[in-house]
């Protein structure tokens, strides 16, 4: 849960700003395990993430099977609830969101973005604001969680074409990565050989994202770093729950 400054702390100020800026991260950038280049698998994981004495806790699932999947993310906290999912096919590591539903809040104006995703009219159609729906969506387009999952099959798979076009609802984003090497990290659940994978930013742009998969786990998101105004947001996996086997501490 969010850690907040007891009565004898209150010396301590928690910006505002910065508090919004890591639970959007934490949505943001989680990336589900899976089982294979192709096959996916249910899958339970809770992940905690540190901007200096803040602390959040979410957890992320996967239900389903033959192809039909939902992907849930969650995080509550005393500041603000948060609460999303994807509703995707996958065809041969290839997936294709169906409905995607966000709502949240605290963190000032409360927020609710419901799309469905009709491929064969190459629309996306938002039914929260029907003047926000998208013609001539373009192929392979993803929402905001189903194309995290899509990254770590990639990663799976090997491809190095790491290119994804995401829908928010409101308009279309770009977001490139590449793979930045091998390393072994210490984490709650033992050390773990990890392939580092970078974001791709303009050149003007000082911020700095990198992410760690881990192939022994499914290749599960084991740590997630975003540098950002001098300053370092982490996210950490701490339980891990996969086709219903925990991968257990040492």
């Amino acid at each position: 849960m969010l850690q907040y400054p007891g009565p004898g702390q209150l010396e301590v100020k928690v910006p505002f700003h910065r508090l919004a800026t890591l639970v959007s991260i934490f949505a943001a950038l989680l990336v589900a395990p899976l089982a294979s280049a192709t096959e996916l698998k249910p899958f339970q994981a809770v992940y905690e993430a540190r901007y200096g004495a803040l602390e959040v806790t979410a957890t992320r699932s996967l239900s389903g099977k033959a192809g039909n999947w939902r992907l849930d993310f969650q995080a509550d906290s005393f500041f603000a609830d948060i609460n999303e999912y994807s509703r995707f096919l996958n065809r041969d590591g290839q997936l294709s969101p169906m409905h995607y539903e966000y709502r949240r809040t605290g963190l000032g104006r409360d927020r609710h973005t419901s799309l469905n995703f009709e491929p064969a009219e190459k629309r996306v159609v938002n039914l929260t604001n029907a003047k926000r729906t998208l013609e001539n969506a373009p192929e392979k387009i993803q929402d905001k969680i189903s194309y995290q999952l899509q990254l770590a099959l990639d990663v799976a798979a090997g491809k190095e074409d790491l290119e994804y076009v995401v829908t928010d609802g409101k308009k279309l984003r770009e977001y490139r990565f590449r793979i930045a090497g091998e390393e072994t990290l210490k984490t709650p659940l033992g050390a773990v050989k990890a392939i580092k994978v970078q974001r791709v930013r303009e050149e003007d742009d000082d911020r700095e994202t990198n992410i760690w998969f881990a192939p022994a786990w499914d290749y599960a998101l084991v740590k997630l770093e975003q540098e950002e105004d001098g300053e370092t947001y982490q996210i950490s996996l701490t339980e891990l729950i996969i086709d219903g086997k925990n991968i257990d501490t040492p």
